[in-house]
């Protein structure tokens, strides 16, 4: 399971530095996470000024 971005996303791109394995794009003005690639480190979770990324469920 990995990280999803949620509609909290602002599209600041914040994340996209922050992500070591380089698994979150951009799409259609917002941001996604590539499940084969995230390894759930947080990184994205610690940077992004929204709360955006979360893990499913939560």
């Amino acid at each position: 399971m990995s990280y999803v971005i949620t509609d909290e996303c602002v599209a600041c791109g914040v994340c996209v530095d922050e992500c070591p394995v380089g698994a979150i794009t951009e799409h259609e003005d917002k941001y996604i996470i590539d499940p084969e690639l995230c390894t759930e480190c947080g990184s994205c979770v610690d940077a992004c000024p929204t709360g955006a990324p979360k893990l499913p469920g939560e």
